[in-house]
Parts: C-alpha cells; structure tokens; sequence
C-alpha cells in the first residue's frame, strides 16, 4: 500500500504551555520485553537451501524439518559467538510467551470494531543477518540487514493464552570464491571483511567467528488501531545568538482506522550538564515553564501516511558539543488519541545544534562556530551484542579523558544504545554507511544497498550526535592500491554503486553533511604503510585526515594469551602466522615502521607501543599546526580493540591503555603549545604553535620552557591567547643549550598551570 501524506496547516494548531491533560486509556500501549532464554537450533545447510542474496516468507515451509539438530539454550540479546556458537549459517531461535485473552483487531467484524481492539506488534532491534519470523505457524514477516530496527504485525496471528515464537535467522559467510573480498554480497562492513575481524583482511581465515543472532532487544508491544510507525524530527536553529529554534516533524502512522484522531505533542527538556548526567523521570528536575504541549485534530485513512507538523519558533537550549557547553536535549512525546482513547505513544530525543563544513576552506562548524576535530575511528566490539549501554558509556568517559571530541563510526553501525550515549555526553559523531572496500556491481545489490542506507538514516535520524554521514570506505575505485591486491580489479569498480548509495544520503535532506566516501587520500598512513611520520610536518591535501596512526601490540600477557604459551626466541614463522590472524602486520611494523625486535618478546612489545606512542604525538601535533589552514578535522585510527587482537588501538580489548592513549591525550589537549625542531639537530632554531581548541581566551599568560636534562629553563611572560585560535609565540628562534627531553608549560593569569607538554629526547 502506497504510503499517503498529509500536510497540516499550522492555522489548525493549537498551542497551550504549561498545560497538562487527562486521558482515558482503553487501549493503552504496552510493550512485554522477549529478552532472555530462547531455545537454538543450527539448521544444517543439507535441510534447508536459501538463497544468502535474500529471504522471504516463502523460504520456511510449514512442514520443514529442523530436528535434527541439537537444541540448546541461548540468551536473548546477542550474537550467538558471545554465546559459544561458532556458526556461520542458519538457525532457528524459538520460545514461548502467553498473553490473556485479548479483543484484536483481526478478531472483530467491520460493524463491531471499536477502541477496545488492540494491534499487537514483534519489535526486534536488530538481527544479524536476515530472518523470516513465523508465530503460531504463521510466516508474519521477514527482514534483511543486521543493524536495522524492524516492526511486525501479528494481530492476526497472535493468541490468548500460550502463542509459539520461531525466528529463522540467516548469518553466512561471503562464498570463497576467487577475490571474494572485492565481491561481497552481505551489507555489514568491518563484521565480515576487515583487518581488525579474526583472520585479518587477507586471509581465507578473515570471515570466522560469525556474527549473527538476535543481537537486540525482541518485545511485544500493544496499540490502538492507529499505531505510530516512526517519527522525524528535523529541529532547527534559526539564531544562535538568540537561541531561536524550530522543527519540522514527520509522523508516519499505520491504521486500521479512517476518521479524526487527536495528535498530541509534548516537548520537555531533559535537564543535563557538559559531565553527560541527564534526569529523564526526576519531576523535580523538568521545569514547568520548559514543557510545551501542542495539539492538533486531523483525519487519517486506512493504511501508511506520513503527517507533517511545524514545531513552532521558540528559545530552546541548543546542544553543543562537551567540550564546548552542555549537550542540551529535549523529549519530544508524541500521542495518537480517537476520540479521547490513547492508541500509540512514541518518545524521542532531539537535541537543538546545526552543522556545516566549508570543504574548500577547511572549516567544520558547530551552531555557525569554527571548530576543531580532535576525533578517533570506533569499533565497540566484533560482535556487538555483547556491548552493553554502560560499556558504551564508559567508552565515551574515556574519549573525553583522552579530550576526543568527536568519533567515527568507522564501517558499520553501532547498538542504538552508543547513539543515545553521543546524544547525552556531547560527542560530535560521523556515521558510516557499513560499505568497507569491495562489493558486488549487480543491480539487485545496489537496490539492496540503498534500502538499507534508508533503514540507516531512518533509524538515527532524530541523534543530534550525528553530523556527518558516508557513504562508503575506500571503494576500489577510489584505493587503486586494490590493483596489486585482486587479479579482477577495474578501475571502475563500485563507481555505481558508491553514487547510488551517495544520492540516497542527500534524500534525507537533514542539514548534515553528507560524504561520498571516506577516500584513500584521506587516509594518509605516514609511518606505517608508506613514508615516514615527520612526512606529517606537510600540510595535508585534503580536508579531513580520517584515518592515520600505527599498530602497537598489547601486554605481553595478552600476546601470550592469543599465542597459548609462551614462544621461543626469535619468533617462529608459526607463531608469527598465529600473530598474523590476530591483525599483526610483519612487514609493516619490520619493513617500513623499522621496529626494533630487541632481544626478548618483551622487549618486542615494549618497542611496538614505544613507536606507536611517538606517531600518535607526532602526527596529533603537526597535524594540529593546521588548524585555520585547510584542515577542519582528523581522526586517530583506531580507538580500542575490537577483540584480542594486534591493531592500530591505543586501548586493548580490556581497555586497558597503551602508552599511545596517554600520548593522544596529551597531543589532544584543548589547549596545547606545539614544539617544532630538527629531529636531528638540537642546535637549530625551534618554533612554539599554541593550539587554543576552547572558547577561553588567555590574557597575560606565561610559559615555560624546561630543561629536562639540566633542569635549565626559559619562561616567557605577557603572552596573549585568543579563544579558538592558532598563536605562535615562537618563530624559528635559537635556545642555546635547549636539550632534546624538554617540558612546555603554560600558566594562566593566576599563575595556575593550564596545559603541559612533555617531549622525551627521540619526540625530536
């Protein structure tokens, strides 16, 4: 049924503040969690043939067989790897649930349908990969995807009493045929193909330890006839200055109902502060004079239509990103009432901000403000359902540590949960399409991809976090690096499907900033896969540097931990392979990054974390020297490990910090001068570049030089710093006897240290 609009007039609005209202509730919207035990079933690929391409209500015959696989217990959020299953195919998730006797909808005749009938609705948060859900032996839907939220009917499939749930959930692997890797078929990013998943990028090996499961929440929720099927807030900022706002809303609602219904729309602020606290049910925290509620009549036919409503011009606090204000939010509640009975209720959050970027002059703006990118690319975990809100939360407290303002969902989507983290602790966030290097050129696949680019951008819409969103990571036809990688590599390769995917993110038509790619030339790698890391002392050609950094393994435990025992020395071509599957890069931390092995494998470590410590602040520094130059953002790669592993994080899968995470913190501070000096020469004049990332300005500061050698030092006074500003204080000046271990410190006013910056003898 094609989906109708309906276009209100504000004329018909009606506009009360500080009111409240009282509803009888006959229906009263309802949602019973299916969290918890379910019962699991691998289906042998000899019992049932599906097609990996696509599922649909068809594909499970009523009668088909799945005895002959072992049944087991299984929880409900996850992957099914969190829970002991290596799979890579179908199975089968069943349980029971019972529900009383109940008035539905399909129970009722056209003459006796009234508000007593209820709609009863399977929600399921995410399933990896596809799943065809059948209830009481009847098919009621099917999805494809893995990180997409979706909704199905059951009234009329649903009983009083005892009712029989079963899920056919299909998680494959990509067919190893040859350059399989530059043909993938299944939308899912870094989860299936990558350099940070089991196996690597490169490896036969690279897709084990499959993802899927029912790894979001299931619920049964309740509604009236009308139900609300998704609600979009584009909030707006008209002035900044005097935080004047508005919103344009678009409700789709699904009915079996043609008449009036009442709309009802109350907008609350959510009271938070720049630590992230929120106070959601605290009454005593919602001011009065802060909840607005609107009304308006209209009528709805039967079947899917969208309602547009202007949400009126009012000051409302903006949000802003941590490390400048408060992330302010708002609880936009929508109602969906016939004739006084309540049939559906549905809550978001929105935040007020607008965002901008001026690529030509490498400028990123945050509520008509320049700012700054201090970020760092995320990926929580290789099997998601094990990430908790909590988890995300505490990772985010530890980018702020780190003074990360902002996070790159690098090539897949995250749990919903990590959205409403950004939302509340103030993270600038970019948001990737899960397209990572190769695909198939078929038709069908980019229709399949562009559908669930809509799914994307349907389900995060309303997240003031979210500024940017792309397209696709390095597509083959932008990394020509591909050619020596794959015999059947073309230069064109994915050009279609790139720009189909691109032209369905400028559909959302939501202000932000919408990016074709995540292109190679933006990932410049110096140090590590070319080059060397003074090469970062050039300013860069693009305008985003969104990948740069350097492999570091982690303990030495936890290297013995992926080995099972401690390895003989040198290491053996076997134990490197071993290394090798869990991401470590030989060549290039041998060949071009030049790591010393040293004498021992502890030693070995000690020397990986050691040169990724030095890249991270070198390459935070120089690239830093060009802010109000052409370079509006950069992104460290990569935050944490995603699983015990050896890759480029500055956090191991246990959070527990490399010396390149207490490196990044400091390169990343708000407000930070910048040593420049030949690495080779301590004789040379040096240059001193204060970064002021803050919306502080300094007056009368003093900073000081410090010997770390022989406790010599030089201190200047009466300097001046501008907020959001690039000050050189020193200009190629000779310091005679400056050694090479030297401490920077800036003191305010007051004589109060506000920035320290430590440079040990090899930072040179």
């Amino acid at each position: 049924m094609s989906i109708k609009t309906v276009f209100i007039l504000l004329s018909i609005l009606l506009v009360t503040s500080c009111s409240t209202s009282k509803h009888s509730h006959g229906v009263k919207p309802h949602s019973q969690s299916l969290n918890g035990d379910w019962q699991f079933e691998i289906i042998p690929p000899t019992l049932i043939q599906l097609d990996n391409s696509q599922l649909d209500n068809s594909q499970l015959d009523n009668n088909q067989s799945v005895a002959s696989g072992a049944v087991t217990a299984i929880s409900v959020p996850n992957n099914w790897h969190n829970e002991g299953v290596d799979h890579a195919g179908k199975a089968i998730y069943h349980r029971q649930f019972t529900l009383p006797n109940v008035a539905t909808s399909s129970s009722l005749t056209s003459s006796s349908m009234s508000l007593l009938a209820k709609r009863y609705w399977l929600d399921f948060t995410a399933v990896d990969y596809a799943a065809v859900v059948r209830l009481n032996n009847i098919d009621v839907g099917s999805h494809q995807g893995y990180f997409a939220p979706f909704s199905l009917d059951v009234s009329n499939a649903i009983n009083g009493g005892d009712n029989q749930l079963e899920v056919l959930v299909d998680s494959p692997n990509e067919k190893l045929t040859q350059d399989w890797s530059l043909n993938k078929t299944l939308i899912k990013g870094v989860l299936n193909h990558h350099d940070t998943r089991p196996g690597g990028a490169w490896s036969d090996r690279g897709q084990e330890r499959n993802s899927g499961g029912i790894w979001g929440d299931v619920a049964l929720r309740t509604t009236g006839l009308v139900a609300i099927d998704n609600v979009k807030v584009k909030a707006e900022v008209l002035n900044v200055n005097l935080q004047k706002t508005a919103g344009q809303v678009a409700i789709t609602l699904d009915s079996l109902y043609a008449g009036d219904v009442t709309l009802e729309f109350k907008l609350i602020r959510i009271q938070s502060n720049s630590s992230g606290d929120l106070a959601l049910d605290d009454k005593k925290q919602v001011l009065e004079s802060e909840i607005e509620t609107y009304r308006l009549n209209t009528q709805v036919v039967t079947g899917k239509q969208v309602i547009h409503w202007q949400l009126p011009q009012v000051k409302r606090a903006l949000w802003w990103p941590w490390d400048w204000g408060n992330p302010n939010l708002y609880q936009l509640s929508v109602q969906v009432s016939i004739n006084g009975e309540t049939s559906d209720v549905s809550k978001q959050n929105i935040g007020f901000r607008n965002v901008a970027f001026d690529e030509d002059e490498g400028v990123f703006y945050i509520n008509d403000r320049a700012y700054f990118i201090r970020g760092t690319n995320y990926i929580a975990s290789q099997w998601l359902g094990g990430v908790s809100e909590q988890d995300y939360a505490d990772d985010i407290a530890l980018m702020r540590q780190a003074n990360i303002n902002s996070i790159r969902v690098h090539a897949h989507v995250a749990g919903k949960a990590f959205y409403q983290q950004a939302d509340k602790l103030g993270m600038i966030v970019w948001q990737d399409f899960p397209l990572q290097w190769g695909y198939s050129d078929s038709a069908e696949f980019r229709t399949e991809a562009v559908a669930q680019v809509k799914d994307m951008t349907d389900m995060l819409y309303n997240h003031a976090s979210i500024a940017f969103w792309c397209g696709q990571n390095e597509p083959p036809w932008d990394a020509t690096w591909m050619q020596y990688k794959y015999p059947s590599y073309t230069a064109d390769k994915n050009l279609a499907l790139t720009e189909a995917v691109y032209q369905q993110l400028l559909t959302v038509n939501d202000d932000r900033i919408v990016r074709k790619a995540s292109y190679t030339a933006e990932h410049p790698w110096l140090g590590w896969y070319s080059g060397h890391y003074s090469d970062y002392s050039q300013k860069p050609k693009t305008a985003i540097v969104s990948e740069f950094g350097a492999q570091a393994m982690p303990s030495y435990s936890a290297v013995i931990d992926m080995l099972g025992e401690v390895p003989t020395w040198p290491l053996t071509n076997t134990v490197i392979k071993q290394l090798s599957y869990h991401n470590y890069q030989p060549r290039e931390t041998l060949q071009i990054a030049k790591i010393d092995e040293g004498e021992s494998l502890s030693q070995f470590v000690s020397n990986s974390q050691e040169y990724q410590r030095l890249i991270t602040k070198s390459a935070i520094e120089q690239l830093r020297l060009n802010k109000g130059s052409g370079l509006a953002a950069i992104y460290q790669f990569m935050f944490n490990d995603s699983w015990n592993s050896i890759t480029w994080s500055v956090l191991d899968v246990d959070r527990i910090a490399k010396p390149g995470f207490i490196a990044m913190q400091s390169a990343y501070q708000p407000l930070l001068a910048i040593l420049e000096r030949d690495r080779n020469n301590t004789n040379e004049p040096i240059s001193i570049t204060v970064i002021n990332d803050s919306l502080l300005a300094y007056s009368d500061m003093k900073m000081l030089i410090k010997d770390n050698e022989d406790g010599d030092s030089w201190i200047m006074s009466g300097i001046n710093i501008d907020a959001n500003s690039s000050s050189i204080i020193l200009n190629k000046q000779l310091l005679v006897g400056l050694p090479g271990a030297v401490t920077i410190i800036l003191y305010d006013q007051q004589d109060n240290e506000v920035s320290r910056n430590d440079y040990l003898a090899q930072d040179r």
